[in-house]
């Protein structure tokens, strides 16, 4: 969900950049953004990644891209697993580490803390600009943490809607809802009538949205991703049949998106040799 947050920071970068995808099911989005915002980029295997046979250009600024399937983030456990695992095995082949992605219900998680108690490589996650995590993909749109308590009181019976999210709409909500759905799949026509579920996972979210007295579908646009925000969200407004609402200005932000990539490419700077070395 926060691969268009890494590419707002690519296509406002000037420097010259080597980008490395390491190839596996979850890159078809990634790579399509990336040709469609005219970044170049070369594919490479994890196993020659992990072994050190990965050769970074001596002459630019070098990024190795390893995607995650969408679906952990509905099972905290697992994410920190693999997150950690896959951490741990990266560290001999990279100079630090940028984690483009939330707690996501592993409260606290503080990734960047977790590398420095290990004696990892630098590393740096989303926060807001006073060092407070931002939760999950939300909160990184809006420069989360405290604020995203502050949203929630300022537009209460809200759905929160960013670029991205409209975009991978059926996508993300599988991924979030996999017991939910699997529950859905089991109740009978009559169940359905009797608590008053329309038929289709459509159905089942608005009867879902219906118990919260959900109303709106809050707009929450910084700019980042999705060129056809307004009508993927008029979409989502016929589904969901709730109203859209704009969030005031100051609400959505990038704060946390360009703060994370310019952290990780400070880490790089102070590694890079000088001239008179």
């Amino acid at each position: 969900m926060l691969e268009d947050n890494l590419i707002y920071s690519l296509s406002s970068d000037p420097e010259e950049k080597d980008v490395a995808i390491i190839r596996n099911e979850n890159i078809g989005s990634m790579c399509r953004k990336l040709e469609s915002h005219s970044i170049p980029y070369r594919l490479i295997e994890e196993g020659d990644f992990l072994a050190g046979r990965y050769v970074p250009s001596s002459d630019r600024f070098n990024l190795v891209v390893l995607m995650f399937n969408l679906g952990l983030h509905a099972v905290p456990d697992d994410l920190r697993a693999k997150v950690e695992a896959m951490t741990e095995e990266m560290q001999p082949h990279v100079d630090a580490i940028g984690f483009y992605l939330g707690t996501c219900g592993n409260y606290e998680w503080n990734i960047p803390e977790w590398c420095r108690s290990k004696g990892y490589k630098p590393s740096a996650m989303f926060c807001d600009s006073e060092g407070n995590l931002c939760h999950d993909c939300v909160g990184v749109n809006i420069a989360g943490g405290p604020k995203y308590f502050q949203m929630e009181k300022r537009y209460p019976r809200c759905m929160y809607v960013f670029p991205a999210m409209a975009t991978n709409y059926d996508d993300f909500m599988r991924a979030n809802n996999k017991e939910a759905e699997a529950i859905a799949e089991n109740l009978t026509p009559d169940m359905m009538e009797v608590l008053g579920i329309e038929p289709g996972q459509d159905g089942y979210m608005r009867w879902l949205l219906s118990l919260g007295d959900y109303k709106y579908l809050l707009r929450l646009d910084n700019g980042i991703g999705n060129e056809n925000f307004d009508e993927n969200l008029k979409v989502l407004e016929r589904r969901m049949r709730l109203e859209i609402k704009d969030a005031e200005p100051g609400w959505a932000s990038t704060q946390p998106t360009v703060d994370l990539y310019a952290k990780c490419k400070s880490f790089l700077n102070s590694t890079r040799p000088t001239s008179a070395d």
